[in-house]
Parts: C-alpha cells; sequence; structure tokens
C-alpha cells in the first residue's frame, strides 16, 4: 500500500497510544503495527489485532485525521457506512465502536469516531482489503492498465447507481453528509461561497502569486457549472470524492477493482463531479508521443484516450450517463481539477508556509494547473465528446 504521493505524515503513535484508541473498537491486543505513508494530511496504520486462540490476526487500518473536526469525521464515516446498508462493498468502509460497552455516562456521541488520540484529533477504524493500488499496477504492468480502468469505472458507477436520488432531507434524517454544508466532494462549496478566494487574498503570499489571477479566472466557470447542481438538473448520491488512482486498490494479477480507500471526502453531492474526479485523477499520462489532435508537444501531460474509454465503458455498464452529464463532463473535469489544484496550492503555500515543506510540495499545484489547460483546447475537448457520442450508452 505504498503511495505515490508524497511522503508526508502529520503525526506519529506509540503501539501504546494506538492500543488506547483501539480499545473503542476491540478487546483483542495489538500484534503489530505499521504506519502508511501516502496521504497529504492525517496518520494511517495498518493494525493486526490478536483475535483467536490459535493466534490468527485481524488486519485494519487505523486512521488519524488531522484537520478535521469530531463531527466531519464522524459525518463522513456515518456516509461511507451507509454504502455499506445499500449493499455496497467496493470501498474501505468504517468499524463502529463497541458502544455496548461504553458507560451511559461518558455522553459519547459518536458511533465511529473515537476522541481517544492523545492530541484530541479524531480517529476511527477501517476494514482492510488486500491489493496494491492502482496507480502502481498500472506503472508496473501497463498491459493490465485497461483492465484496472474498466474495474475502477464499475465499482465507482455502482457506487452512483446504488445511492442516486438523496435528496436534502433524507441526508440530514440519516446523519449523511451533504455537500453544500458538511465539506466533502473536495470542498467546492467553499469555491462557490469565495471562501478559499478570501484565504488566498487574506494572505501576502496569496496576493502576490501569479496562481491568484488563473484562479479567478476559473472561478468564474466553476460557479457557472455548480448551479446546474443547485437548479436540480445534474443528478445527486454518494460521491467518493478523490477517486484518484493512488486511492484505489486492484487487484495485481487481474487488474479488478478491490476497493476504494481514503474516505475523507465521502459525502453526499454530485455524481457528475464524481465521475469528473476519477478520470481527471486516473486517465491522464506522460505525453510520449507528441500529442494528441495534432497538438504535437504542446502539453507535458495529455489524456489516456485508451484509459478513458476502459473507464467509462466500466461505468456506463453499471449508470447510464444521461445526456446533460455528457455535455458537461469537461467543464466538470476543470472544476474537479481547480479544487484539488487550489487545495494543493494552499495547503502547501499558505496554510502550511511556516513548516519545513518539501518545495516538490509547493510546486504540486502546477501539474494539475497544467491539467486544465490542456482541457480547454478545443480540440481536447472535441476529442472526448467523441469518445462519449461513440460509447453510445447515454440516454435518448
Amino acid at each position: 500500500m505504498t503511495s505515490a504521493k508524497l511522503q508526508i505524515s502529520s503525526s506519529s503513535h506509540t503501539n501504546e497510544q494506538l492500543s488506547t484508541i483501539l480499545s473503542d473498537y476491540a478487546t483483542s491486543p495489538i500484534r503489530s503495527s505499521k504506519q502508511l505513508f501516502g496521504g497529504y494530511s492525517g496518520a494511517s496504520y495498518f493494525i493486526e489485532l490478536d483475535t483467536a486462540p490459535d493466534g490468527s490476526a485481524s488486519h485494519y487500518v487505523l486512521k488519524v485525521s488531522n484537520g478535521y473536526t469530531y463531527d466531519n469525521a464522524e459525518f463522513m464515516c456515518r456516509t461511507a457506512s451507509y454504502l455499506r446498508s445499500i449493499g455496497y462493498r467496493d470501498c474501505c468502509l468504517p468499524i463502529p465502536k463497541m458502544t455496548e460497552k461504553q458507560s451511559p455516562h461518558t455522553n459519547d456521541p459518536y458511533i465511529y469516531v473515537s476522541q481517544r488520540e492523545p492530541n484530541d484529533i479524531p480517529a476511527f477504524l477501517l476494514n482492510y482489503v488486500q491489493g496494491e493500488q492502482a496507480d502502481k499496477i498500472m506503472r508496473d504492468r501497463p498491459e493490465l492498465a485497461p483492465n484496472v480502468m474498466r474495474g475502477i469505472g464499475g465499482g465507482l458507477g455502482r457506487m452512483h447507481a446504488s445511492s442516486a436520488g438523496i435528496d436534502r432531507a433524507t441526508a440530514n434524517a440519516l446523519g449523511l453528509r451533504w455537500y453544500e454544508t458538511d465539506g466533502g466532494c473536495c470542498d467546492v462549496e467553499d469555491h462557490v461561497r469565495d471562501t478559499i478566494l478570501n484565504k488566498i487574498m487574506s494572505d501576502s503570499v496569496g496576493r502576490e502569486h501569479e496562481f491568484l489571477s488563473f484562479y479567478q479566472r476559473e472561478l468564474t466557470s466553476l460557479k457557472k457549472e455548480m448551479q446546474l447542481v443547485k437548479d436540480g438538473q445534474l443528478a445527486i448520491g454518494i460521491t467518493h470524492g478523490d477517486p484518484f488512482a493512488d486511492n484505489i486498490l486492484s487487484n495485481p494479477e487481474s487488474g479488478e477493482l478491490s476497493a476504494f480507500i481514503d474516505i475523507e471526502d465521502v459525502c453526499v453531492g454530485p455524481l457528475l463531479f464524481d465521475l469528473a474526479c476519477c478520470v481527471i485523477g486516473c486517465c491522464f499520462t506522460e505525453n510520449c508521443d507528441g500529442g494528441i489532435h495534432g497538438l504535437g508537444g504542446k502539453y507535458k501531460q495529455v489524456v489516456d484516450f485508451t484509459l478513458l474509454s476502459a473507464l467509462l465503458d466500466g461505468y456506463c455498464a453499471e449508470r447510464t450517463l444521461p445526456i446533460l452529464e455528457v455535455e458537461h463532463l469537461v467543464a466538470y473535469m476543470r472544476l474537479a481539477l481547480l479544487c484539488n489544484c487550489c487545495w494543493r496550492f494552499v495547503k502547501f503555500n499558505i496554510t502550511m508556509k511556516e513548516k519545513d515543506i518539501p518545495q516538490a510540495a509547493k510546486n504540486s499545484y502546477l501539474e494539475l494547473q497544467q491539467r486544465i489547460k490542456y482541457l480547454q483546447d478545443c480540440e481536447v475537448e472535441a476529442g472526448i465528446q467523441r469518445l462519449l457520442n461513440d460509447l453510445q450508452k447515454v440516454e435518448d
């Protein structure tokens, strides 16, 4: 489960500290633990628990969520757990605490989130799924890449098809995370409300940085696209929120999907946003052949149409894309890229600027910025639209 992401972790814990947290979930002692790197925030641990007299162990992942409140962490866990209740299994899902062991006087309102982390950071336990990260498999065994992408598309399509139609009232009644008020979906609502813009503008580095003018131009398009959701024209359901290839596990021998991991952005939100996020996180590749559609060497990274075709083929086998989603997929790809690009810029150039952050992290937004510029090319958009039309799986 080694990630291709930068090796940054915000905290580390001793076995004694981990055992204290795990006492909310199990009575078995820890056999072993190992910190997993790969995320830009928080800390994750692979945990082996002794569970039987014969010495067999049970495997889990413990997540310590830096930067999240207890309420936000509980919302994300309840939303992911809802997938289990509707029969969806292609995701690492949270394990509930042993509430029957709790004292009635603790006043603990959280079903999934532990309050036992020593620095008062929310933590929760997830089931462990065997597999390798999808991006690693595609690098090591490129012949499996179409199978990997078809599996990812199918898994995301099943998630969306099984949960489509959840409205605000239902989400509130079930205690699910709603994208407009509770976070998730790359915090797109913070962009719509200018929360992110104001944060950049209020910082001396942000005000003077070249990224600001780029962001302001793209923000106008972002708001226009999100208005389609607010007007009820685009479907709402459970979204993973961050379905990049390094947040997905696949079988290294067959390429079949094992599970989506990293549930920090899961919420009830626009399904097209999630599909677009998956495309921009899985289907770009280094431009080794001079480009596509006569673009030559203009772009360092391009959409791999073989991967995109496999992803959409898998997705549409599980959920038919409405015509409006077909028409706006490329625009939502740019929207999703902007949210992720801006998160990287703000995180490493403003929020954490006083810390010893690698220059690669500070510049990590540039990769996604270039992808946005690439998708603004009319020839690229036309090529993606032709591919969508060729699939012939859109609604009449």
